[in-house]
């Protein structure tokens, strides 16, 4: 079956082409969310995919990421945890393309990680769909990295962290980072590692004291200007597994939905959690999970 999606990010534009799970053909712009008006988003999906609809009449249309969101095509109600394949297709949400066709957006999820907390994602749960894993933890790295548990093929929970929005905000708005030089040290990240994983347990000073901890380390002379930007990194990211491994358990591994680069950071921090890793594709991931939703949909259009 061939579907045509687009993958409506905040700042980029992706549409795919795919038959099954292999991808026929692509096309890619800066038109994210974050530059569009209401009202623009019809025009540009039919701008950039216009001809595979004209090409491939009876092709299903699924969009997913931001285009659902507020700032989207259509604000898209989540759907509520534990939920797969067909649970998501169940609540995918219709607008009108052209000629009397639709296009259906991928909803989202929301959960309660723990009593009391509220959490949601627009993305990342058709990655994990996509990733392979029936029973396990996904860990989905980016800006704000998602843990995912997934049971007999379902997503049960999941919790966000703001490790990279916060490492940002850090270097470029906080005192803590002002000594920071370059070329950075990558050793740094390590002994931000080191520190996460000694603030674990009962213990542990705090990560807020810490992050300060790494100015006074730099300005006292005690670590090199060099080291404190990947120290920073290697605080956060320790502090994001620590609090993970809290929620979800210690599992034997972790499958990382990443860059390599990003990935590899990953694999390093949970080696030292004694946990293996395997790190997939996103885009790879993506396309799969929008193939099981798409084989999912009560008609292929309106």
């Amino acid at each position: 079956m061939r579907v045509i999606v687009a993958d409506w990010g905040t700042t980029r534009f992706r549409g795919y082409l795919i038959e099954n799970e292999t991808v026929l053909d692509q096309v890619a712009s800066d038109e994210g969310v974050s530059a569009l008006q209401k009202g623009q988003h019809r025009e540009i999906f039919l701008r950039r995919c216009g001809h595979w609809l004209n090409a491939h009449p009876d092709a299903p249309v699924l969009l997913v990421g931001m285009a659902g969101s507020r700032e989207g095509w259509v604000e898209a109600p989540y759907a509520a945890c534990p939920a797969g394949p067909a649970d998501i297709a169940a609540a995918l949400v219709s607008v009108d393309l052209e000629g009397g066709r639709q296009a259906r957006i991928v909803p989202g999820l929301f959960c309660e990680p723990i009593p009391g907390a509220s959490d949601v994602m627009r993305g990342e749960e058709t990655l994990a769909l996509g990733a392979g894993v029936e029973d396990g933890l996904i860990c989905s790295a980016g800006t704000h990295p998602k843990w995912i548990e997934m049971r007999g093929g379902r997503l049960t929970r999941f919790a966000t962290y703001m490790t990279g929005e916060m490492y940002a905000l850090l270097r470029e708005h906080s005192m803590i980072s002002r000594p920071a030089t370059e070329p950075e040290d990558p050793a740094g990240f390590a002994l931000g590692l080191d520190a996460a994983h000694r603030n674990h347990g009962e213990h542990g000073v705090g990560l807020l004291h810490l992050l300060f901890g790494a100015r006074a380390a730099v300005v006292s002379g005690r670590m090199g200007t060099g080291l404190l930007a990947p120290y920073l990194s290697g605080l956060l990211t320790g502090d994001e597994i620590n609090g993970a491994l809290a929620q979800f358990g210690r599992p034997a591994s972790v499958t990382i939905l990443a860059s390599e680069d990003r990935a590899g950071l990953y694999v390093q921090a949970l080696a030292r959690h004694g946990i293996a890793t395997q790190v997939k594709s996103p885009k790879a991931a993506l396309i799969a999970g929008l193939a099981r939703i798409a084989r999912h949909q009560v008609r292929p259009d309106g």
